[in-house]
């Protein structure tokens, strides 16, 4: 990413202050052992903000970042961290997004749909989600392959907290 794209997050707000984007700012303009004491004391100090941030409680100032359980999908978590990627990581999410979004319609559809008497002959059963994933991982480049394992993983763990 280039350096004038750097987006900052609701969380880089809280725990950030303009004296430590000053001390960011002069870091180059400064010798080696200084930069990586200051570096090493700037991010120390936005550890302990965020670790204040979390003794707060949920009515703290995490509360304020935080997205109501009931209200909260991987596809709107997806949305909100393409704007920080690479425009192919960006590209990459509205793949996965949008297969989710097909498979979320499926879904719906399946539960309203009336049920078929069974007949006779009967028809072979719709795909199942992991062998609708391996199609699309085989049709995916090595790179994208890697970045789709990444999410599943993060996804995997976020319904683990849930």
């Amino acid at each position: 990413m280039e350096k004038d794209e750097l987006k900052l997050t609701d969380l880089d707000y809280l725990i950030g202050d303009h004296h430590l984007q000053m001390i960011k700012a002069a870091l180059p303009y400064m010798q080696i052992s200084q930069q990586r004491f200051l570096s090493l004391l700037v991010k120390g100090n936005e550890l302990m903000r965020t670790m204040e941030l979390f003794r707060e409680g949920p009515e703290g100032e995490m509360g304020i970042c935080s997205i109501e359980q009931d209200k909260a999908s991987p596809i709107e978590m997806l949305n909100a961290m393409k704007p920080y990627g690479t425009s192919q990581e960006q590209d990459l999410l509205d793949v996965i997004i949008n297969i989710m979004q097909g498979f979320q319609i499926r879904r719906n559809y399946q539960e309203t749909a009336p049920v078929p008497t069974p007949s006779p002959i009967s028809s072979p059963e719709p795909p199942s989600s992991a062998v609708m994933l391996e199609k699309l991982r085989a049709i995916l480049s090595p790179e994208q392959q890697a970045r789709l394992d990444n999410i599943q993983l993060m996804m995997q763990a976020m319904q683990a907290f849930t």
